[in-house]
């Protein structure tokens, strides 16, 4: 089952800080649609338009998925933007409240998701 949120005003003014699977290293990267095992992700925080990006610490572990959303909590991201996630993240994100973004493009740049958050 895919979750798709679409993004209005009132969900850009919810959420402060966004992590977004990326396959690269710049915001020209490319959204990397799995999300356990991205290769980097990109933290941006809205209040302050800081943009950060780490490579993902848990892409070669087992339950690397679950691994990341613990540490993106940790790092105070209230909404994750991917491609997709397993039934064991999908449950986890959902019983700790956390926002969820499932885009099906797969060739959009993260710049452009930025540039969406900006706009609202």
């Amino acid at each position: 089952m895919k979750l798709i949120v679409i993004l209005t005003d009132k969900y850009f003014k919810m959420s402060k800080i966004f992590a977004i699977s990326s396959a690269g290293k710049t915001e020209k990267s490319f959204l990397d649609l799995r999300f356990g095992k991205c290769e980097n992700v990109v933290f941006y925080n809205v209040t302050d338009d800081h943009l950060s990006i780490i490579e993902n610490p848990y892409k070669n572990s087992d339950h690397s998925g679950i691994k990341l959303v613990r540490f993106l909590q940790n790092e105070g991201v209230s909404t994750i933007i991917t491609g997709e996630v397993g039934p064991m993240v999908s449950d986890l994100l959902e019983k700790e409240k956390l926002q969820l973004v499932l885009l099906e493009e797969e060739r959009i740049k993260i710049e452009d998701i930025i540039a969406r958050i900006k706009k609202k």
